[in-house]
């Protein structure tokens, strides 16, 4: 009967540290990134109010050409030159555009993640907490500027 070296013992063990190593680093960055389904849905939701951005951006420019909000998103997204996202990227629902006076306006989406949990939504815009939401249908109320003003 042969005992086993002590090289292959070390080798042995330093395989089991290596892969010790190794878990560990995988569920530390699980903790800290959170899984990928989870960044996937937050990128996602990046995406949603960057669009929204977008749409308020758009409404915008459009207010100052016009003097009025657009009649809808798809006679905004319908204008030459203009690409615009107006669909939802993983339903394909619209987004929705509410004018709710000569130039108050809602735009809603419907987002997986909430911003109070994950953080920042994107960035998007001045003010990021202009952009924060809950998960599930959610509205922003906004006010465009008239020409001048």
């Amino acid at each position: 009967m042969t005992t086993p070296t002590s090289g292959s013992t070390l080798g042995r063990r330093l395989a089991i540290v290596a892969s010790v190593v190794v878990l560990a680093t995988i569920v530390a960055s699980v903790l800290v990134n959170g899984s990928p389904a989870a960044q996937r849905e937050a990128k996602l939701d990046a995406r949603r109010v960057s669009d929204l951005g977008d749409l308020e951006d758009s409404i915008q420019r459009h207010v100052h050409e016009e003097g009025s909000l657009p009649a809808s998103l798809s006679a905004l997204a319908n204008k030459p030159g203009v690409r615009l996202a107006i669909v939802d990227p993983v339903s394909g629902q619209p987004y929705e555009f509410e004018p709710s006076g000569p130039l108050l306006y809602r735009l809603c989406a419907t987002f997986t993640t909430d911003t109070a949990a994950t953080g920042s939504p994107t960035g998007y815009g001045s003010s990021e907490s202009d952009w924060a939401h809950g998960s599930g249908h959610r509205c922003f109320e906004r006010t465009a500027k008239a020409k001048g003003s």
